[in-house]
């Protein structure tokens, strides 16, 4: 049977209920000033009278970021939160529900933190360092499964890990080469341009995931490295795979600033396009000409006409 991560997704929907709570609070108190909100939104929700909801409800939370995004939120978390917001709930309902079809499998509980720490720090709650410090104690539970489950030592499977993830960044690297090489060919310079920076955006989100990773199994790994000359034990092996996560963490922090940079620049460029260079400008242009031609035909016509 599959592990389960249910337990620390609750522990985390938790942590986020702790640190969105007075940041609810606020938002809906500033957008609803001569309303008790709260009552106002169960009402507008759905809620039983005889159900009491709680400002602490995680849940209740989502579903009010959700329903009231527009007027509360949307100015301060902005757009791209939204879908994490949905991605939330979505989660939250299967944790409420659970399902063989919806398991809490490593990587989805993982991935739920993740999302956590993001909207925590959108808010700016301090409850998101805890989020991270949860994550970690998640992953470290993950190499203790699965080490259990294959019946290998930690160590080993914190090996196994590594060699995923430097996988992971052997493709990461042939997709960054692919994804210049299109940018470069697009036609006209707007296209390339704007298509390029949806690129690097992309980009740039992968090597910071990969980067995280990496910098979370390099703990991983110094731990055990303690723990083995506490015992003194060999440790030869897991300093080698220490120096090689440091030589990956290196260049994926010299990639990650490189990203950042051609950003910058790109989306400095991308204000600076003149619309005669880009075909959606000349069609523009041609299309207002068109017009203009047409107009002055009719107006010969119509001065023409018999009166």
């Amino acid at each position: 049977m599959a592990v389960s991560y249910r337990a620390q997704v609750a522990t985390a929907f938790e942590v986020l209920a702790d640190g969105l709570a007075p940041f609810v609070d606020d938002r809906m108190s500033a957008a609803y000033p001569d309303e008790d909100w709260v009552l106002m939104a169960a009402t507008k929700l759905g809620k039983r009278r005889d159900v009491l909801v709680s400002l602490s409800d995680p849940h209740f939370q989502l579903e009010v970021i959700n329903r009231w995004w527009g007027p509360a939120f949307a100015a301060v978390l902005g757009e791209n939160m939204r879908q994490t917001i949905t991605d939330l709930r979505t989660a939250r309902n299967h944790w409420a529900h659970p399902d063989e079809d919806h398991p809490f499998d490593l990587d989805y509980a993982l991935r739920v933190h993740q999302w956590v720490e993001d909207v925590l720090r959108a808010c700016d709650a301090p409850e998101a360092d805890h989020v991270v410090a949860l994550a970690d104690q998640l992953r470290w539970d993950g190499v203790r499964d699965q080490a259990r489950e294959k019946g290998m030592s930690e160590a080993d499977a914190l090996m196994e890990q590594l060699t995923e993830l430097q996988k992971a960044y052997d493709e990461l690297n042939a997709h960054l080469a692919e994804a210049r090489a299109a940018a470069r060919s697009a036609t006209g310079r707007q296209r390339a341009v704007a298509r390029q920076l949806a690129e690097l955006q992309s980009q740039y989100a992968a090597v910071s995931g990969l980067r995280d990773e990496y910098l979370v199994l390099r703990r991983q790994l110094d731990e055990e490295r303690t723990k083995r000359e506490a015992l003194l034990q060999d440790t030869t092996a897991v300093r080698e795979q220490l120096a090689r996560a440091e030589a990956v963490l290196d260049g994926l922090q010299e990639e990650s600033t490189s990203l950042r940079q051609q950003l910058a620049t790109t989306r400095a460029s991308l204000s600076d396009v003149d619309p005669v260079e880009t075909e959606a400008g000349r069609r523009w242009i041609w299309l207002i000409t068109a017009l203009v031609v047409v107009m002055g035909v009719v107006i010969v016509l119509a001065s023409e006409l018999p009166r």
